[in-house]
């Protein structure tokens, strides 16, 4: 455990200090953030699977397993998307200064 902490802070440091957060945030990586939450989520199901049947040989244990890691990931999910909704319409003006086809149909906007 207290390795995949140390894995995971030295690579945060080193994705910080090559800029590559910054690529992601400007579209100009191959990696989106939807793909890495994909990525991460599913690793993260797996290991619980494979905790889960490493550790106990009870079906309902790995089920109910399954499911707090469903409802956890849907929960973080669904908070993000509420956030963004709350500073959407709290700072309309900025929103619509820096995407000023924000909100318009799909026919009306202009793409690149």
């Amino acid at each position: 455990m207290v390795l995949l902490l140390v894995f995971i802070q030295v690579f945060h440091v080193k994705m910080l200090s090559s800029g590559a957060y910054v690529k992601i945030q400007d579209g100009k990586s191959p990696f989106t953030i939807s793909s890495i939450v994909a990525f991460s989520t599913f690793g993260y199901v797996a290991a619980q699977f494979l905790m889960s049947y490493m550790l106990t040989d009870s079906v309902f244990m790995i089920i109910l397993m399954m499911a707090y890691t469903v409802v956890s990931i849907v929960t973080a999910y669904l908070s993000t998307f509420v956030h963004r909704y709350i500073y959407i319409q709290r700072n309309n003006e900025k929103v619509l200064k820096m995407y000023p086809d924000f909100g318009k149909p799909k026919d009306f906007r202009k793409f690149g």
